[in-house]
């Protein structure tokens, strides 16, 4: 009498959970990745906003700003905020965006900063965090005042592509 084997082994069972647990690990660890990128590009968005301002002063007084107020906003950094996003300050025409709020602890506290160039054109161009300088440009100065660059604090993986080297 020949015995018929029906189902599956203990073996093969583990088997198959391992390999799903493994899965589901880069899955997670993937899907992370995601998500505090999703939020750093809430800072992109709030700093061009800040943008705006930087070039009209500009534009209007020769110089860059040296602060908000400077710029025609708000004294206080936090009253430009957002949900993953907890103030935009500028300093000397550039633009910070410092993360807060609800955001991932990965990059919570840490900062992207937007550096104005101007181009032989006359316009002015930006610089996003860790990006090279623009082709041919020099920092935004006059009047006594001159942007500098401010590396950023958020791991490059998380930045997006326009703002790597």
């Amino acid at each position: 009498m020949t015995r018929v084997q029906k189902g599956f082994t203990l073996i093969e069972l583990m088997i198959v959970v391992a390999i799903i647990g493994i899965l589901a690990s880069l899955a997670v660890s993937a899907y992370q990745t995601y998500t505090v990128r999703a939020q750093v590009a809430e800072a992109l968005t709030m700093g061009a906003g800040a943008k705006a301002p930087v070039i009209d002063a500009f534009n209007m007084n020769g110089e860059p700003p040296a602060d908000r107020a400077a710029a025609g906003l708000s004294v206080a950094p936090t009253d430009t905020k957002g949900r993953y996003v907890s103030q935009v300050d500028i300093f000397e025409g550039r633009v910070d965006v410092t993360m807060g709020g609800r955001v991932h602890a990965e990059v919570f506290g840490d900062t992207i900063s937007f550096t104005p160039y101007l181009s032989p054109s006359g316009g002015i161009v930006w610089r996003c965090g860790a990006a090279s300088p623009p082709a041919g440009t020099v920092l935004l100065s006059g009047g006594g005042v001159t942007s500098a660059y401010l590396a950023p604090t958020i791991e490059l993986r998380y930045l997006p592509s326009s703002c790597r080297n």
